[in-house]
This record gives structure tokens, C-alpha cells and sequence, in this order.
């Protein structure tokens, strides 16, 4: 009853936010296997990411949105804590994706990345929460902070996940 509780008030909750953002991955490197997500992000639409694990700590990933797309190696220090490095827009970039089993049915996710586009410092800072629905599919929603020396973009998002 709990369970059902949160996850339908977290539902009712995103759903009233006017827009959605980039993708929430969990820091955890699973070989042979991965996760892959669907993101609604408001006004420039849906946001697909995927990731899959080459050994138990090194994994791949990429996300792609209308307006960006990132690729990246992903390094698991530990199942909270993973270094990612790659490319976000041919820009070099590199993050920190942790996360953090709350109980059995929740985590909270979140990421830092710091790109370089045109000698210009990009900043990307995500947060959010995992909701298990059953064994391998999963409700996402949190928060992304986007900053550059020019703008600053502070956007909601949801979707759903599911785990391979």
C-alpha cells in the first residue's frame, strides 16, 4: 500500500510539472546487461538513453535528445559510485554518477558533468529517484540543472526504465 502510495503521488506530481529533461542512470555496471531509458522532456520532446556493461565495472552509454547527444565509457568504483567520461556534442566531458537504494523499491540517482565546448565551461547536474514497478521495469523522475557562462536551464523530468 505504501509503495503504491509514493508512486502514484510522484506520478501525479511530475505530471503537473510543465516540462521534462535529460535521463537518470543508476551508478551500478551490470556485465552482459544494462538499462535503457525513455525521458519526456517538454518542449524538445523525448529522450532515449542507453547503457550496457562490457565487464562488471566498465560499461558503455549514450543518450540522445533533438538538441544533444552524449557518449560515453562509465568506470564503477563501487554499486553507489561510477566515473563517466566521453562526449556530450563533440565536447569533451567528465562526471561523477552516484547513487543510493533508499529502501527495497527506491534509489536516489544523480550526476555531475563538466564539458568543454568552444573553451567555454558547461555544467550538467541531474537528480531524481527510482521507483521499481516490477522486477525489471522502473518509474524515473527528478530534476536537471544545465548552466553555461551564457544561460542557465533548470528543467523536470520523467520516464520509465527498464533493466536487461
Amino acid at each position: 500500500m505504501r509503495r503504491s502510495f509514493s508512486v502514484g503521488l510522484l506520478v501525479i506530481c511530475l505530471l503537473c510539472i510543465p516540462q521534462a529533461a535529460f535521463g537518470l542512470m543508476t551508478a551500478d555496471v551490470q556485465a552482459q546487461g544494462g538499462e535503457t531509458t525513455l525521458m519526456f522532456v517538454g518542449d524538445k520532446g523525448l529522450q532515449l538513453g542507453t547503457e550496457y556493461g562490457i565487464t562488471s565495472q566498465l560499461g558503455f552509454a549514450v543518450e540522445m535528445r533533438n538538441d544533444s547527444t552524449k557518449v560515453g565509457a562509465k568506470y564503477e568504483i563501487d554499486s553507489n559510485l561510477a566515473l563517466m567520461l566521453g562526449a556530450i556534442n563533440n565536447a569533451p566531458f567528465l562526471g561523477v554518477n552516484v547513487s543510493m537504494p533508499i529502501d527495497e523499491y527506491m534509489d536516489v540517482v544523480g550526476e555531475l558533468s563538466l564539458s568543454l565546448a568552444s573553451n567555454r565551461l558547461n555544467a550538467l547536474f541531474e537528480l531524481g529517484m527510482v521507483f521499481d514497478l516490477i522486477e525489471n521495469l522502473d518509474l524515473r523522475g527528478g530534476l536537471l540543472a544545465e548552466t553555461d557562462q551564457e544561460s542557465k536551464n533548470i528543467s523536470f523530468q520523467m520516464g520509465l526504465g527498464v533493466t536487461y
